[in-house]
């Protein structure tokens, strides 16, 4: 005989709440990322093209502290701290520009990719949480017997995880997807602007 009887059955030990309860921490876990990095990347906007311009003039005119405090007033974003850490260093008489330049831009694309890894196994694992309440709870049915109180409790669990584990996984899967998105138009933003700005400050002869 199948070792499911309901003297035996090891879903005896775990209570029929376990994996909602699982599936509701992820969610808290998955709308607290979504909200974080929404807010994040809502601060950074693109440098603009009249801003952009005002920048190189004052490089070319050699005007590293004025730039500086330029691209600082009108952008937070991560090309205009990539941008910060080159002039600061220009200012100094740096041979190593280039350098702390690509360092920043690796920090700041750290800084954007924290959490999405964990918002795309969310998106990822949500189903299969569903699933595996669906199964557990489809074991547990038959386990009780058809029409008894256990077995109400088994199909209402595997019927209650599934619609949970696509509630979670949806939102995650769009939200990871749209996250991304941004992510890779700021780095976009931040190759652009490096490369212009780093050909004004290597034709720098002082």
């Amino acid at each position: 005989m199948i070792p499911l009887a309901k003297s035996t059955s090891v879903l005896e030990a775990i209570p029929p709440e376990t994996i909602p309860i699982v599936i509701i921490i992820v969610s808290i876990v998955a709308f607290t990322i979504i909200i974080e990095r929404s807010i994040y990347y809502w601060k950074f906007k693109p440098i603009s093209a009249d801003d952009l311009r005002r920048l190189k003039d004052l490089l070319r005119e050699g005007k590293w502290d004025e730039g500086k405090d330029f691209i600082a007033s009108v952008n937070s974003g991560p090309a205009s701290a990539v941008v910060q850490a080159a002039l600061d260093h220009k200012r100094r008489g740096s041979k190593y520009v280039e350098d702390e330049m690509e360092s920043e831009g690796y920090r700041q694309i750290y800084q954007m990719e924290k959490f999405l890894t964990g918002l795309g196994t969310i998106a990822t694992i949500g189903p299969l949480l569903g699933v595996l309440g669906t199964v557990t709870g489809m074991i547990r049915s038959f386990a009780e017997g058809a029409g008894t109180k256990g077995a109400e409790i088994g199909i209402s669990e595997a019927l209650i995880t599934t619609a949970m584990g696509l509630f979670v996984s949806i939102p995650s899967y769009v939200f990871y997807n749209y996250l991304v998105r941004k992510k890779e138009e700021r780095i976009v933003e931040i190759e652009n602007i490096s490369t212009q700005i780093l050909q004004i400050l290597k034709s720098d002869k002082k």
